[in-house]
């Protein structure tokens, strides 16, 4: 069965973070492109959540008795 709970959390981290990275949603290309900071922090939050996704993925994967993924990528293609 599917951990209703552990989704949960994973949806609320998810929430966590896309609020965190909206305080970027305006930054210019060239601030972006020339900052290392801001980029090191939305590419970082970037993988952190697609993280999250695939581990919500995996727990249902698991539960429903799908087939393993081939690749990271085939985590979100798996039926």
């Amino acid at each position: 069965m599917v951990d209703k709970a552990l989704v949960l959390r994973k949806l609320a981290e998810l929430e966590e973070y896309l609020g965190q990275i909206r305080e970027y949603t305006n930054i210019t290309i060239e601030r972006y492109s020339s900052d290392w900071k801001i980029q090191r922090i939305i590419e970082r939050t970037l993988q952190i959540m697609i993280e999250t996704c695939a581990d919500i993925a995996g727990h249902i994967i698991s539960d429903r008795g799908y087939r393993i993924p081939k690749s990271y990528a085939d985590t979100f293609r798996v039926s």
